[in-house]
C-alpha cells in the first residue's frame, strides 16, 4: 500500500514539474515573440530626411542598410538632379517582399520622403534608408 502511494505521489511531482516547464516555455515564447517585434518596429522611429538632389552630381550611387535581420542594397541612378532609375541588388526580409514596390513611388515622387508600403513598413523603412545612404556616397 505504502508503496503504490509513493509511486503516485511521484507521478504527480513529475507531472506538476512537466506543467510548468511547459508553462514557462510558452511564457518564454510569447515574450521572445514580443521583443523580437518590438525590435524590428523600431526601424520606423530612425528619421529619414529628403536628400537635396541638385547639389548631387549625375551617376551612379550604390548604398545598403541593415536593421535587426533586414537588409537591402540599392543602386540608384541621378541626372539632371532627378532620381531616374533605383535597382534593388539584394534584400533579405522577413515577411514584406511587397516593400520593394516603394522604388516606384520614389522615383515617381523623386523623393524618399514617400509613404511606407502597408503591412511591409520596416522593409520599406529599410530600403529608403539604404537609398538615402546610397545618396550620401560619392557616384560610381
Amino acid at each position: 500500500m505504502a508503496g503504490s502511494y509513493t509511486r503516485m505521489t511521484v507521478k504527480k511531482c513529475l507531472l506538476i514539474v512537466a506543467w510548468g516547464v511547459t508553462l514557462f516555455a510558452i511564457g518564454f515564447g510569447i515574450s521572445f515573440y514580443r521583443g523580437v517585434g518590438e525590435k524590428f518596429d523600431e526601424v520606423v522611429n530612425v528619421p529619414i530626411t529628403e536628400i537635396n538632389l541638385e547639389e548631387l552630381a549625375d551617376g551612379t550611387y550604390t548604398g545598403e542598410y541593415t536593421y535587426e535581420t533586414l537588409y537591402a542594397k540599392v543602386s540608384v541612378i541621378v541626372k539632371g538632379a532627378d532620381i531616374k532609375k533605383i535597382t534593388i541588388e539584394d534584400f533579405v526580409t522577413e515577411k514584406g517582399q511587397d516593400a520593394e514596390n516603394i522604388i516606384d513611388s520614389i522615383v515617381d515622387e523623386n523623393s524618399v520622403m514617400v509613404d511606407d508600403i502597408s503591412g511591409a513598413t520596416d522593409s520599406s523603412r529599410v530600403i529608403k534608408l539604404a537609398v538615402i545612404n546610397a545618396l550620401e556616397q560619392t557616384p560610381a
